[in-house]
């Protein structure tokens, strides 16, 4: 069985409205936020999971974030440069995921069927998240559905959030870990009393589309990993690898 190393490559950090995360709860409250690109190491072609973002990209809307390391530098530190990646899994096209899809010219984009029709001509609601520039010159692979991408390493719907977000399954050493396809913290994943009494095992992101949708999304991923990596989740800005 073929098994990876998860590099997370956090490229900014920032501060959030904690109910950004979890839908109802927590409102006012602040909470850190890390924006990342995850490479897998071992993966042949060289594959990195969404392609990290830079403070700039948020110039002008409403959130406190700073950079922390250039993809480029991330990917130094792992003896590779950004002309090295060959695919790009992208879990949705919100532009704090895809904003430096641009320094890897000899990637393919791995996106959603649903994802990518959505993407290009969007609600007026979600004009703030979709930026076309960003990513009309992508070489795209689209797929639609459960979709493996390399041996250990699969993709599967997740909507809510987005119409086409896809979670990413990687084989790690202590088993199956799960890049989520929307937004989120571990919060949302971690059933509180408050949770208990409205009768949420868990909790959709404060950010969707659909929040039936989204919450069934979460509890998805929760039932079948065994590590759960969510794509804002601070902890993992100085974690070198979850394997």
């Amino acid at each position: 069985m073929n098994e990876y190393r998860i590099r997370p490559i956090a490229t900014c950090q920032g501060e959030r409205d904690s109910s950004h995360w979890t839908y109802q709860l927590d409102v006012g409250k602040k909470t850190g936020a890390g924006f990342y690109a995850w490479y897998l190491e071992g993966s042949n072609p060289r594959t990195l999971v969404d392609t990290g973002a830079r403070a700039e990209n948020w110039a002008g809307k409403p959130y406190v974030t700073r950079d922390v390391i250039s993809v480029e530098e991330g990917l130094r530190r792992l003896d590779l440069n950004p002309q090295d990646i060959q695919i790009v899994i992208v879990t949705h096209l919100h532009s704090d995921h895809i904003a430096l899809g641009h320094l890897y010219p000899n990637a393919k984009f791995i996106v959603q069927k649903k994802e990518l029709d959505y993407a290009l001509s969007p609600h007026p609601m979600d004009a703030l998240f979709y930026d076309r520039s960003l990513f009309s010159r992508f070489n795209f692979e689209v797929i639609d559905g459960t979709c493996d991408i390399l041996p250990g390493v699969s993709v599967f719907l997740t909507p809510g959030h987005s119409p086409g977000g896809q979670s990413v399954a990687v084989n790690v050493a202590s088993g199956k870990a799960i890049i989520t396809g929307f937004c989120c913290s571990l919060a949302n994943f971690t059933q509180t009393e408050t949770m208990k009494h409205r009768g949420w095992e868990v909790v959709a992101p404060g950010l969707h589309q659909d929040c039936r949708e989204a919450y069934d999304s979460v509890n998805k991923v929760k039932s079948c990993a065994d590590i759960i990596l969510p794509l804002h989740e601070p902890k993992f800005i100085n974690m070198e690898s979850i394997q």
